[in-house]
């Protein structure tokens, strides 16, 4: 029997694969998604891959006949929702820990210790740093919306979004309810806080020397707590907007090319 061959139209290629590039019209070399699988077991995979593939199957679309958004399996956007997802952790989690230091925690701590006031400048620096991760992420995937044209990088743009936006929300509601919660214990427990103030303070005496359980404990109840308050609603509402501005990039994007389609079909009919 002769050994098989791959003649570019869904027959057993190198690789041992049937119809590893599908058939027909829409074979394509390119299209070989058994590779995604074979990097993310080398490995895990982040963002980056996942745009690079975005980017080639943007090209494949662009030269090539309408491919049908199946070739984008579900094994495929379940991978790209984990993705999505784990950046979106990663991002979140960041973007809380700067919140919660550097609008919270170090300008009372400087107030209160240090009896001196952030300026002006350090606020706005402050600002920007909090913010910074999050903005370039979000970016970042507006980025990605230019590519937001065949029903392939539709697909994976959606999947890869959608997962970076529940990661972002769910962090947002969690953390919210986080620091709820420890309001409520606070105010409810004031005995329990004198206790963690007595042996949090070995943390705050290398920086400040002769601070005392009590100065500690009144801090606490003065800034920490309603720090605490102003920083949930932030972090909360902060999320949200993340998470939607890319999908108002690629709404925004459809619309004008919708405008556009309209406009040129207009001149068409009217020359």
């Amino acid at each position: 029997m002769a050994a098989p061959t791959n003649n570019g139209s869904g027959g057993v290629g190198n690789k041992g694969d049937v119809n590893a590039y599908g058939s027909g019209r829409f074979a394509h070399p390119n299209l070989d998604f058994g590779e995604l699988k074979e990097s993310q077991n080398r490995g895990g995979r982040h963002i980056l891959n996942a745009l690079s593939e975005i980017q080639r199957y943007h090209i494949i679309e662009d030269r090539s006949e309408e491919i049908p958004k199946e070739y984008f399996t579900l094994e495929q956007i379940w991978d790209y929702i984990k993705i999505g997802f784990k950046s979106g952790l990663l991002e979140s989690f960041i973007f809380t820990g700067l919140i919660c230091f550097l609008q919270a925690i170090y300008p009372s701590y400087k107030y209160y210790f240090l009896h001196a006031a952030i300026t002006p400048s350090e606020k706005t620096f402050f600002i920007l740093c909090s913010f910074a991760p999050m903005i370039i992420s979000t970016l970042f995937m507006m980025y990605i919306s230019k590519y937001y044209k065949g029903l392939l990088t539709r697909r994976a743009i959606f999947a890869l979004m959608n997962g970076r936006s529940a990661s972002f929300l769910i962090k947002g509601v969690l953390v919210f309810l986080l620091f709820q919660w420890l309001m409520t214990q606070s105010l409810e427990n004031p005995r329990l806080i004198y206790s963690m103030a007595d042996w949090s303070s070995w943390l705050i005496n290398p920086f400040v020397n002769g601070v005392s359980v009590k100065q500690i404990y009144e801090y606490y109840y003065k800034y920490a707590v309603p720090a605490l308050h102003d920083s949930s609603y932030e972090i909360l509402y902060s999320m949200i907007i993340f998470a939607l501005m890319p999908y108002l990039t690629i709404f925004y994007k459809g619309y004008k090319e919708r405008i556009n389609r309209q406009q040129i079909q207009d001149e068409y009919e009217n020359y």
